[in-house]
């Protein structure tokens, strides 16, 4: 069982034994499926490409934005925001990998 990632919008589908038929975000009337077609990827390939990795920014005090280069997706971007006590993670990234786990981790 694998868990399917659309590359167009970048979510990540519930375990199964193969891609699904298409994907429910993309065929929303707002959205659209990408001119080539419906596409498919996994965590597990994008983390072997090594093409992806992110990047964690100061972005004023207290508030950190996590992104991925290159692009993938929509481009979404998660934060971290830090406050005394606890800190937030907002959001999230469809690729997440142990060096940038490992980061927030640190980071509180």
């Amino acid at each position: 069982m694998t868990n399917y990632i659309c590359t167009t919008c970048g979510v990540q589908y519930d375990a199964a034994p193969k891609e699904p038929a298409e994907c429910i975000i993309c065929n929303e009337e707002r959205q659209y499926v990408n001119h080539s077609g419906q596409a498919w990827t996994t965590l597990e390939e994008m983390k072997q490409s090594g093409r992806f990795q992110n990047e964690i920014a100061l972005e004023v005090e207290r508030l950190y934005s996590l992104t991925t280069t290159p692009e993938f997706g929509i481009g979404q971007s998660a934060y971290l925001i830090q406050e005394p006590g606890f800190n937030l993670l907002w959001d999230c990234i469809t690729y997440l990998d142990q060096r940038t786990i490992e980061n927030i981790e640190r980071m509180g």
